[in-house]
């Protein structure tokens, strides 16, 4: 019979089944040559399964295809950006640094606070120009008094950043050393006030 002799080309072997499989996946063969066979000499029942099987097999290998490469573009852009901060913060530092010292103090800042530049800079990290204070006293990590230009881009990429644990931490400890030289104080004052 024409049908078995089909029936045992597609799927008389194991590797003869496997192949056929592939090439019902790949496009090699249309799905109607491989799922006949079933319907009309095993079962109807058979080829809803196999169709089943092959519809899943199919929509898994694109689902992980597509999930390759959206994860690959979305890494690049992610580079991409943050490279673009960088560019963005460096230009920002070279146009606060009129003098080309190096460094910028708070009043090369505070002069500069409703420039175009300024304000897209503050906007892009959602800080308020008003804050400008506090931001100069984050970044400048020496305390001392000025930025240095590695200080302002490695701060700039910090802050765009989700918060590392090591950042955590640190400002634990100096929450914590805060705390103490304020009990300390509160302390003292309240033991020269107990004296009086």
């Amino acid at each position: 019979d024409v049908g078995s002799l089909e029936l045992m080309r597609l799927y008389g072997t194991l590797p003869q089944s496997l192949l056929s499989i592939f090439l019902g996946l790949t496009g090699g063969l249309d799905w109607h040559e491989l799922v006949d066979p079933l319907i009309v000499h095993i079962s109807p029942a058979l080829g809803v399964l196999f169709c089943l099987y092959m519809a899943f097999a199919l929509l898994a290998v694109l689902n992980v295809v597509t999930a390759t490469f959206v994860e690959g573009v979305t890494k690049r852009a992610a580079h991409v950006k943050e490279i673009q901060k960088m560019r963005d913060a460096s230009r920002l530092f070279r146009h606060l640094d009129l003098d080309n010292s190096g460094y910028i103090s708070f009043d090369e800042i505070a002069d500069h606070l409703e420039s175009p530049e300024v304000q897209s800079f503050f906007q892009s990290i959602d800080v308020d120009t008003g804050q400008a204070r506090s931001l100069f006293n984050l970044l400048d990590v020496d305390g001392s008094g000025i930025i240095e230009f590695q200080e302002f881009l490695s701060g700039c990429v910090r802050l765009q950043g989700p918060a590392k644990a090591s950042d955590l931490v640190l400002a634990m400890r100096e929450l914590r050393a805060s705390l103490g030289r304020s009990s300390m104080s509160v302390g003292s004052a309240m033991n020269r006030s107990s004296s009086c």
